[in-house]
């Protein structure tokens, strides 16, 4: 659900309005991290720890696991639109969205696979 919502986001956001790249990421991450913390705590992970260590080490995650993502998202844009062997993919994947929400999909895949490590081993911890 967090997923979808980031990227339903990002979609208005950067694909629909033409916002930057970035602010709309930011903005999908900060949309999806708020559902992100109550689902992860009652459903995926059913917690009982304290909630003020948790909040904590979950803003610590959120941060990093953003901060790969961020670092992901730049770099597949930049392959996208300037790397020569790429041409043929984004001139194809462009038919159906920019090239730079793909490289936001790519990113948010990362940030799913972090995140998720670390809420498990490391904030939702028993």
């Amino acid at each position: 659900m967090n997923t979808l919502i980031t990227l339903a986001v990002v979609w208005i956001l950067h694909q629909i309005l033409d916002w930057n790249l970035e602010l709309s990421n930011f903005l999908g991450f900060v949309a999806g991290g708020c559902n992100s913390y109550l689902c992860n705590r009652i459903w995926n992970f059913k917690s009982t720890n304290k909630k003020r260590t948790e909040v904590i080490r979950f803003l610590i995650v959120f941060l990093v696991s953003y901060g790969v993502n961020l670092a992901v998202l730049e770099g597949s844009a930049h392959l996208l639109q300037n790397a020569s062997w790429c041409t043929g993919f984004t001139a194809w994947i462009s038919q159906f969205m920019k090239p730079t929400y793909f490289a936001n999909i790519i990113a948010n895949v990362v940030y799913v696979l972090v995140s998720f490590t670390l809420y498990k081993k490391w904030v939702f911890k028993n």
